[in-house]
């Protein structure tokens, strides 16, 4: 796997992670959700944090036009649920268990058997 398609692949999930988590976390602030009460100031966090989610988006579309969709699917989307799941247990406090480390780590193998099977 070129160097450029890895950065691609991490910077699109990490974006991906960052702007889930950063949505979970405004919304978890608002509580009870209604969009017709909204404050401008929570309007334009949630906006952030969707525009850095898209960003992520936007990049797996790049990753997704360089390289074959066998490939690019499951390595970015993978990359995207360990990364999603590692940012829930450290920034959101959610548990880990051995099972999920399991998952993670078979996800992460998963996805270099893909990289390297080229």
């Amino acid at each position: 796997m070129a160097a450029l398609d890895l950065g691609l692949y991490l910077a699109s999930a990490l974006l991906t992670a960052g702007g889930l988590t950063w949505i979970k976390l405004d919304l978890a602030a608002l509580g009870q959700l209604d969009l017709l009460a909204l404050g401008l100031v929570a309007a334009l966090k949630l906006a952030a944090a969707a525009a850095v989610y898209l960003g992520g988006m936007l990049l797996w579309l790049v990753v997704l036009g360089r390289n074959p969709m066998s490939t690019a699917y499951p390595i970015g989307i993978g990359l995207s649920l360990v990364s999603t799941t590692l940012a829930a247990i450290v920034v959101l406090g959610e548990p880990v268990g051995v099972l999920r480390l399991i998952g993670i780590g078979a996800i992460l193998a998963g996805a270099v058997c893909i990289g390297r099977s080229r």
